[in-house]
């Protein structure tokens, strides 16, 4: 009895350093062994994945927030390898500046993209000590590295009007016929061009265009796409122009026939789509929709507000993240003082 009566001392007195308060039921758990009293690092990602994957199912998060979680965890276990590190007690207690010099040291991401995985390392850090998996440990203390987004620091790459035409125009057959690339290859290269130019025109997330849950109707002698946003439930509406016509036109008509892929597996093929067309920029299946907002904002000369209702958006205020008044929109709408003299 005196053996089982320190034993349970004991682990209370461990208890005490992974939660706040210790309740007998907490003890019982980890004394008859039905909950561990150390987790590795590995265990707690997957437990924290499968607790997104239940959200998912729940619609409480999109699985494009998912498939983001696992990329960002994706590089966070390779940084553990790097180290040698298994178990949370064992991070440096500077983890989250070394975890952020890895991802930018290593060509992994920018600055931006590495602050989110810091982020979301921290994130999954403090989710595992509230549900005892991990002890506090003090790297949990460390403010997050690199600058807060601002409008100086958003990826809003786009293509131009030339270089979108120059892909949607582009023969792969061509490269065919000079042995560069397999009939198979340039079929595929073809396909996945049309899917993402179609997104150039349509402005749709990845995972919306994935779904197909949208419909074409048309209005007088045009046709316009209309649904609805996975991630903001906020329908949306925008009249396809010629190019997304004709894409459409070649498969079928039909929105189910249009080319689907993964996020990955698409941005993939896309890198290799650019270098074959001569397209600098790293094509992305986010440029598709940026590109969309450069072209209503900056060529068309749409209102901000319409551009947001196209793009399925709670307000404008997140259309900084897709896209920004540029000097082209400024010099068709700014006149000249000579004009403005001789109006008044």
């Amino acid at each position: 009895m005196n053996e089982i009566t320190f034993r349970l001392n004991r682990l209370y007195d461990i208890l005490l350093t992974k939660f706040d308060y210790v309740t007998p039921i907490i003890v019982k758990d980890h004394y008859n062994c039905r909950v561990k009293l150390n987790y590795s690092l590995k265990e707690i990602n997957s437990k924290f994945e499968t607790l997104r994957a239940q959200m998912v199912e729940q619609t409480v998060i999109t699985q494009s927030t998912l498939d983001i979680n696992e990329n960002y965890a994706r590089h966070i276990l390779d940084y553990f390898n790097e180290i040698h590190v298994t178990k949370p007690y064992e991070l440096p207690n500077s983890y989250l500046n070394d975890l952020y010099q890895f991802m930018i040291a290593t060509g992994r991401s920018g600055a931006r993209f590495a602050r989110k995985v810091c982020a979301y390392s921290k994130q999954v850090l403090k989710w595992a000590v509230k549900e005892g998996l991990s002890p506090r440990i003090d790297a949990m203390n460390q403010v997050v590295p690199g600058a807060t987004d601002s409008e100086d620091y958003l990826d809003t790459t786009y293509l131009s009007i030339f270089q979108l035409d120059k892909l949607w125009k582009f023969d792969f057959d061509a490269l065919v016929k000079n042995d560069q690339i397999s009939k198979q290859s340039a079929d595929v290269l073809s396909s996945e061009r049309d899917a993402f130019v179609f997104n150039c025109f349509s402005g749709m997330h990845h995972c919306d265009y994935t779904k197909k849950e949208f419909r074409i109707e048309p209005y007088k002698d045009a046709l316009f796409l209309k649904g609805k946003r996975n991630k903001t439930k906020k329908p949306f509406a925008v009249k396809l122009l010629e190019p997304a016509v004709h894409i459409l036109n070649k498969y079928g008509g039909e929105m189910n026939r249009l080319p689907v892929k993964s996020n990955k597996s698409r941005n993939a093929t896309l890198k290799h789509i650019a270098l074959y067309v001569g397209i600098p920029q790293l094509v992305t299946t986010k440029v598709a929709r940026k590109t969309f907002c450069d072209i209503a904002i900056n060529e068309m000369m749409m209102s901000t507000d319409d551009v947001a209702a196209c793009l399925g958006l709670t307000s404008t205020k997140y259309l900084k993240n897709y896209g920004r008044i540029r000097e082209k929109r400024l010099m068709k709408v700014m006149k000249s003082w000579h004009k403005l003299n001789k109006a008044s």
